[in-house]
C-alpha cells in the first residue's frame, strides 16, 4: 500500500516536473525579444521629443529606453524635464559637471544592466519616418547571420552628406526577404562601409561588449569614432537593411565641439529651446516615408503646439 503510494506520488512528481520543463522551453521559444535603446542628447530637448514621438508612433518591440543628457543650464535643463514628463517610459540619466568623465560609465552602464540581448543606440537629431518592429530585427539578425540591421541604410542611400554629399555606389546587395537586404561590409562604400554607428543600428550586446566595456571614449563622437578603429575585425561580416532606410537625421544645428560635423545653421540650439519652452513641437507628419537620398537631410520644419 506504501509502495504504491510513493510510486504515485513519485509518478505525479515527475509528470509535474516534465510539464513544467515543457512550459518553460515553450515560452522561451515564442517569447519576442525587445531591443533596448540608447539615446544621447546635448543641449536638443526639442529634437529628442521629435525622436521620442516618432518612435512611439512607429516602432513595436522596444526594451528599456535611455537618454544620456547634458544641458548647459538651467532652461535647458527644463526643457528636458518637459521631454521627461511627455514620455515617462524613458529612463532620463543627466550628466554632472564633468560629463567627459561620466559618459561611459553611464553608456556602459544603460547598455548592459538589462536582461535584453539586444541594443540600438540613437542621436537626439534623428526622426524614424516608418513602421518597424525591433522583435522583427533582432530575429533577423539572428537568422541570416548579420552583425546588425542598420535603420538608416536602404537603396535610397546614394549619396553620403559626411563627405560632402558626395555619390555612393550601393553595394552588391543580397536579397535576404521581401523587404530585407545584406551586404558584406568590406564591399561598402562611405556609409555602407561604416558598420559602427550611434544612428539606429540593432546590434547583439554580447558581439559588442567587449569593444564598448574596453574602448576610451568621452562623448557620442569620440564612442563612435574610437568604435570604427576596431571595426576592421568584423569588415567581412554582412549587415542587414530594409529596402528603404526608416530613419533620417536632420542636422538642424551643432552642439558638440569634439569634431567638425556639418550642419545647418537655420537655428541655434537657443532658438530651439525657446520655441519649444513656448510649447511648440517640430512637426514630423510631412516627414513620414520621406524618400531622403542621404543618412542626413538639410530639412526646414515646421513647428507646431504640443
Amino acid at each position: 500500500m506504501i509502495q504504491t503510494m510513493i510510486k504515485r506520488v513519485s509518478f505525479y512528481a515527475i509528470l509535474f516536473l516534465t510539464v513544467a520543463f515543457v512550459f518553460r522551453v515553450y515560452s522561451a521559444q515564442s517569447e519576442k525579444p525587445v531591443v533596448d535603446v540608447v539615446i544621447f542628447s546635448f543641449d536638443r530637448p526639442l529634437q529628442l521629443y521629435a525622436l521620442l514621438e516618432s518612435m512611439q508612433q512607429h516602432i513595436h518591440g522596444i526594451g528599456e529606453q535611455h537618454v544620456i543628457y547634458r544641458a548647459s543650464d538651467a532652461d535647458f535643463e527644463k526643457g528636458y524635464q518637459i521631454v521627461g514628463e511627455s514620455f515617462p517610459e524613458i529612463q532620463l540619466h543627466k550628466q554632472g559637471a564633468n560629463p567627459k568623465a561620466d559618459f561611459k560609465p553611464l553608456t556602459v552602464s544603460a547598455t548592459f544592466d538589462s536582461p535584453s540581448d539586444y541594443i540600438i543606440y540613437a542621436v537626439d537629431d534623428i526622426v524614424v519616418k516608418d513602421l518597424v518592429d525591433f522583435s522583427e530585427c533582432a530575429h533577423a539578425l539572428d537568422r541570416y547571420n548579420a552583425y546588425g540591421l542598420y535603420l538608416r541604410l536602404g537603396k535610397n542611400l546614394t549619396q553620403c552628406y559626411s563627405w560632402g554629399s558626395r555619390s555612393q555606389v550601393l553595394p552588391p546587395l543580397q536579397q535576404e526577404s521581401d523587404e530585407l537586404l545584406s551586404w558584406q561590409f568590406s564591399q561598402g562604400q562611405f556609409d555602407w562601409g561604416y558598420p559602427h554607428t550611434v544612428d539606429m543600428t540593432i546590434y547583439r550586446k554580447k558581439d559588442i561588449e567587449q569593444d564598448i566595456k574596453m574602448m576610451g571614449y568621452a562623448a557620442p563622437n569620440s564612442f563612435e569614432d574610437m568604435w570604427n578603429r576596431k571595426a576592421r575585425a568584423i569588415m567581412a561580416q554582412r549587415g542587414l537593411c530594409y529596402e528603404q532606410s526608416k530613419i533620417v537625421n536632420m542636422p538642424l544645428n551643432r552642439v558638440q565641439h569634439e569634431y567638425s560635423n556639418r550642419a545647418m545653421s537655420e537655428y541655434t540650439p537657443r532658438d530651439l529651446l525657446t520655441l519649444f519652452l513656448d510649447g511648440k513641437k517640430m512637426d514630423i507628419a510631412p516627414l513620414k516615408c520621406i524618400d531622403n537620398k542621404a543618412a542626413h537631410m538639410e530639412y526646414s520644419p515646421t513647428f507646431i503646439t504640443r
